[in-house]
């Protein structure tokens, strides 16, 4: 989709505004006047102030290089890649991460909103389970894959939950994710 600059600048003031206040801090007069547009505006882009969110969170996650994998790379380094950028992505832009959760928060009490973010999962599951069968095609059964790439997507979510809450523990959360990436991949030993 080729976004224009009214769009972004509307996205890039949501995630601000949920950033700095929370989410009960995004309304469309917030978000208008942040991005230097009019309620109008904001409502020709987008049909719900959600919307604007959702769009965000998911091109945030499949941003990531690693959600991209060269064929031919080894499962290992797929899941360090997949860490490391999760990591990366939260130090990047903190504004984006913390509107995350507290999007999440707003999430809780909103049905259709949790049913959306429950999709936006769902993809990312269905395509971590895609890599997986890319990338160990004989390793795991289709119901490894499955329950596999579940563990993924929620150890990852962990780990940028930490990442944004405990930014000083940077050490201990690399040192667990690769703590997890070597019971499912580990170090393969030289013959």
């Amino acid at each position: 989709m080729i976004r224009s600059s009214k769009r972004q600048a509307i996205v890039e003031a949501a995630i601000a505004v949920m950033a700095e206040g929370g989410s009960d801090a995004l309304t469309a007069s917030a978000v208008a006047e942040r991005a230097g547009v009019s309620k109008a505006n904001v409502f020709h882009h987008f049909e719900r102030l959600e919307d604007i969110v959702l769009e965000a969170l998911e091109a945030f996650l499949m941003a990531m290089p690693s959600m991209w994998p060269a064929p031919g790379t080894r499962l290992r380094d797929w899941l360090m890649a997949l860490g490391a950028d999760t990591t990366a992505q939260m130090e990047a832009d903190p504004a984006l991460s913390g509107a995350y959760f507290a999007f999440v928060g707003r999430a809780r009490g909103n049905p259709a909103l949790r049913h959306r973010l429950a999709e936006i999962a769902g993809a990312a599951q269905a395509h971590f389970e895609a890599v997986l069968a890319q990338l160990a095609p004989d390793r795991f059964t289709p119901g490894e894959r499955r329950s596999l790439a579940g563990l993924i997507l929620l150890t990852g979510d962990g780990l940028a939950l930490h990442r944004q809450l405990f930014p000083e523990r940077a050490a201990e959360q690399a040192a667990a994710w690769s703590a997890f990436v070597d019971r499912i991949a580990p170090e393969e030993q030289a013959p």
